[in-house]
């Protein structure tokens, strides 16, 4: 694999583990559906979790735990707090200032087309105080649910603007761009979709994906990857220190065996690219397995490498530095 042809992957990499992808980078854009676990109805005055709050549209919900990244990253913490609130709208004042106090953080949004901007978020820390302007946004009365004050923007909007923000309590706070604000009215409503994404609360990172085909324009370009990537089912991966390093834990689960293999075959592939590029070091310890219909890839990134991830210089170290 060339330098050029590893850079845009390397890129990808940066990204996904930025918004809590890890491993997840290798089916952020897959096709097909896998049902969630299912919720019991429940009532009006019951507390939704913040992972009950996604809508099933929103193939990809992230959790990040910013409280335990500052005890336990020192000052990559901030690296990687920045690159989550720039990732999450931050250009918005009012949630810069909810990210600043967050303990955790959960990003909803569909992965193949992130950019246009839909997305829920939602901020679990000290929030009590955090609300937004009234010149901007005005309270909505009655309630939308009990133990539940949301306020609408005024005025024009756009796609990746906040539209609405709902506050629960002082615990959490909520920010819902203009797509998805009737599918969280109706959760708040009616209580939350059997087939949603439900990351592990556990590391400093976990992520659940839903996996969907590639858009048609991309399947026409990479055929023989779509037909892999049509193949699977969902994916979840967790994030975890061990020593200095960080340890990423994924599990990509596909409809067959055969599709499975087929998986597991591409990412040796990438690995072995990667490699032999300028970014190795990214790629030095990546193991995968195939058990059934699942694949599992551990993937252990150096802090020299992590911060080389989080600050977007991914031949930083010395090693990437020598080569040219």
């Amino acid at each position: 694999m060339s330098s050029n042809s590893a850079s845009a992957p390397a890129e990808v990499f940066r990204r996904a583990f930025v918004l809590g992808l890890g491993a997840l980078v290798f089916a952020a854009a897959c096709g097909g559906e896998v049902p969630a676990p299912k919720t019991a109805s429940r009532g009006k005055h019951d507390l939704l979790d913040p992972a009950e709050l996604f809508p099933a549209d929103l193939d990809l919900v992230l959790r990040v735990d910013l409280g335990r990244m500052r005890a336990q990253l020192g000052p990559l913490a901030d690296a990687l707090s920045a690159r989550v609130e720039e990732e999450s709208g931050g250009e918005e004042a009012l949630v810069s200032q909810a990210i600043a106090r967050a303990k955790v953080v959960w990003i909803g949004l569909r992965a193949a087309d992130a950019e246009v901007g839909d997305r829920v978020l939602v901020v679990e820390g000290e929030v009590e105080d955090v609300r937004p302007d009234p010149r901007l946004f005005r309270l909505v009365d009655p309630p939308i649910a009990d133990d539940v004050r949301t306020w609408e923007r005024q005025g024009p909007l756009g796609r990746a603007t906040t539209a609405r923000i709902h506050a629960f309590a002082g615990r959490m706070i909520v920010f819902v761009t203009p797509v998805e604000v009737d599918s969280v009215e109706r959760v708040l409503l009616k209580g939350p979709d059997d087939r949603r994404r439900d990351p592990a609360a556990e590391g400093l990172v976990s992520a659940d994906l839903r996996a969907r085909r590639l858009p048609p324009s991309l399947e026409r370009r990479f055929p023989s990857i779509a037909s892999i990537i049509g193949g699977l089912e969902r994916a979840r991966a967790s994030a975890v220190m061990v020593g200095d390093a960080l340890r990423v834990d994924a599990e990509i689960t596909a409809g067959t065996g055969q599709a499975a293999g087929k998986a597991e075959n591409l990412l040796r592939a990438l690995r072995e690219g990667g490699q032999g590029s300028r970014y190795a070091a990214l790629f030095e310890d990546i193991r995968i397995e195939r058990v059934d219909r699942a694949v599992r890839v551990r993937w252990d990134l150096s802090s020299e490498v992590l911060r080389a991830l989080l600050e977007g210089k991914l031949a930083a170290p010395e090693r990437m530095q020598g080569e040219r």
